[in-house]
């Protein structure tokens, strides 16, 4: 019991102190735009998304996250779209607003897609926690913490596809970072540098037509603010016009994790779940991770689908 009760402590002591920013979604290799402002209005749809992750349930305190986004086309060359997030982690509340801008065109056999996200971040922790016993009411950061904190963001990504076969993604969190309503101190600087934060995803697409089903490996790699260096291996299989659609991912580089994934699109619609469990030591006290997504993807005047997505 005191066992349990330890584990159960630590975990909520790092869910109030790890203020992590980035979402760790796992649907990305789905759905690009949730990590990739470059993938805005790539494939000539109007997509509308909804996506609600939750992390080591059965933890007190444990994260749980909503996003509601919207990306589609403008005209031939330009994407735009906008999203809004919110996450709960213990004490500690996370809002964001952003909007995605991206500019598209074609080179022979490759399609690209150079995008930007500019974002409004607020962080704050609950009112309730300076009544807290167990917290010190006079601890500064604390009280500061409280009031929140406001942050402008800016990142950039691409997404480029060869011969609708092989898919490179590369993403630039906080390229730009400035704090709003105080001056930045020394270990909050306003900018990070244009590789301080990384996220790059390869694969490769095997569209077996004639049995009607693709195969789609990849592999991410991922280093971003307050979230220890990550690997994804990860493996999609689509059956029947993607009216079955499976997935795993792997990840060796956080002490061991696996996400089953299964979903389908019907017409217009498309929803995803996932399972995510971890081999480390407290996966007995936790219910393991659980994702949702659910789309709505509309064509535009010039449908021009990427086998890659949706």
């Amino acid at each position: 019991m005191k066992k349990v009760i330890f584990t159960l402590l630590l975990a909520v002591v790092a869910l109030r102190a790890i203020s992590q920013e980035q979402a760790t979604y796992t649907h990305y290799p789905i759905f690009p735009i949730l990590i990739n402002p470059g993938y805005t209005g790539f494939e000539n749809q109007h997509q509308f998304l909804g996506n609600y992750r939750s992390n080591w349930s059965g933890f007190p305190g444990a994260p749980k996250s909503y996003t509601v986004m919207y990306h589609g086309p403008v005209g031939d060359k330009l994407g735009l779209g906008g999203g809004v997030f919110s996450e709960k982690a213990g004490d500690l509340n996370l809002f964001r607003i952003q909007g995605n801008y991206a500019f598209r065109f074609q080179a022979g056999k490759t399609k690209i897609g150079l995008g930007l996200t500019t974002e409004f971040l607020k962080k704050q922790l609950d009112n309730a926690l300076l009544s807290n016993p167990l917290v010190d009411p006079n601890d500064t950061d604390v009280e500061n913490m409280t009031d929140g904190e406001s942050y402008f963001d800016a990142s950039m990504g691409a997404h480029i596809l060869y011969d609708e076969k092989l898919f490179f993604d590369i993403t630039l969190p906080n390229v730009v970072r400035a704090r709003l309503d105080d001056v930045p101190t020394a270990d909050e600087p306003e900018s990070n540098g244009l590789l301080a934060f990384y996220m790059i995803q390869m694969g490769y697409i095997f569209n077996m037509k004639d049995q009607g089903f693709k195969v789609i490996p990849s592999i991410t790699l991922r280093d971003i603010r307050d979230v220890p260096f990550q690997v994804d291996i990860n493996l999609q299989g689509r059956f029947l016009n993607e009216a079955l659609i499976t997935g795993l991912t792997y990840r060796p580089s956080t002490g061991g994790s696996l996400a089953f994934m299964l979903g389908t699109k019907i017409s217009k619609v498309q929803a995803l779940y996932s399972y995510d469990v971890s081999f480390n030591e407290f996966q007995p006290y936790s219910g393991g991770g659980h994702e949702l997504t659910l789309s709505l993807n509309l064509n535009s005047k010039k449908a021009n689908q990427n086998p890659a997505s949706n």
